[in-house]
């Protein structure tokens, strides 16, 4: 928490205002292919996103939630009990076990379990959430992240609002 651009050994590559991306970090988990982190000048890093490797899957979904699973499995053993969220929109016509690829790819479908004080998890002194989500890219192949939030998220956000409202 809190790294600056210059505590990293390897140039970051902006990809969004204040998200940097970091193609190969200090420990790196197979099932990740990039990882990107929210950098602000006064609180630096307060945001860590991996984002795995595409999945092949059908279009019930069945080896993504399985990709899910065992994530999930993982944190768990290292940071104890999550909420998990496993729903889909009221009126979705994307509605028969068929159709579950194609409602997360359509955003009516949502996949997630999240680990925070509400929770009960074990997270260290620098996370405040941890995040891990299912994700479309189409109808037969998807991908799941993790992000970890760090207690000077919400800082780092004012401070990002602050700098782009300077412009107005």
């Amino acid at each position: 928490m809190g790294m600056q651009l210059t505590d990293f050994a390897e140039p970051l590559r902006e990809v969004a205002p204040f998200k940097f991306a970091l193609d190969v970090p200090p420990k790196p988990h197979p099932a990740f292919s990039l990882y990107v982190l929210q950098i602000t000048p006064k609180h630096g890093l307060s945001w860590i996103k991996a984002i795995g490797h595409d999945v092949k899957t059908s279009s019930y979904g069945l080896e993504l939630k399985g990709a899910f699973d065992a994530m999930e499995g993982k944190l768990k053993n290292t940071y104890g009990s999550s909420t998990r969220n496993d729903f889909l929109m009221v009126d979705s016509i994307w509605n028969e076990p068929k159709d579950w690829m194609m409602a997360l790819l359509k955003n009516e479908r949502f996949l997630s379990s999240v680990w925070d004080a509400k929770s009960g998890a074990k997270l260290t002194e620098a996370i405040e959430s941890i995040y891990l989500g299912a994700s479309g890219s189409d109808s037969d192949t998807g991908y799941i992240t993790i992000e970890y939030n760090l207690k000077s998220g919400a800082q780092a956000d004012a401070e990002i609002a602050e700098i782009q409202d300077e412009v107005l």
